[in-house]
């Protein structure tokens, strides 16, 4: 009994959710995302630049700090990855997997393309060793070309 009660919670807070995201789904895969997201130089003051090579013009909504997700657009305004900034604390503790495939989801996509695991030390904005965990809905190929800033 409590079982059913909990999923038909679930159930409508889900859909009520997807009410308010069916209406950002296309306004994300083109840069600038909606508000809250801002460009992250603008939420870190300046602290990165624009456009980072690997990751591409990244948006955060700043109260997701540090974690995210961050939506990552190429040089086109095409978004390309979604990341997210797990601390190693973190790691083993929470199901970011499962967050990061209901973001995308919400984000209007049931896919992604593959997986990049990235550790990282502290940098602007994450003052902990970390792990970059970037769903990327381009191929390996298409995503090279943006590491290597070209576009494509």
């Amino acid at each position: 009994m409590r079982r059913g009660k909990l999923l038909g919670i679930g159930i409508l807070v889900l859909a009520a959710l997807g009410l308010g995201v069916a209406q950002m789904v296309g306004s994300v895969r083109k840069a600038p995302p909606p508000k809250p997201y801002v460009n992250v130089s603008e939420a870190l003051k300046g602290a990165l630049p624009n456009f980072i090579p690997g990751l591409g013009t990244l948006y955060v909504d700043p109260s997701k700090l540090p974690e995210g997700p961050f939506l990552a657009y190429d040089k086109q305004g095409k978004l390309i990855k979604v990341v997210f900034m797990v601390p190693m604390e973190k790691l083993g503790k929470e199901k970011y997997v499962d967050i990061g495939t209901a973001t995308l989801r919400a984000l209007g996509y049931t896919r992604f393309d593959h997986v990049n695991l990235i550790p990282s030390g502290p940098h602007p904005g994450v003052d902990k060793p970390h792990v970059h965990i970037e769903l990327v809905l381009v191929s390996v190929d298409e995503e090279r070309k943006l590491l290597e800033g070209e576009p494509y």
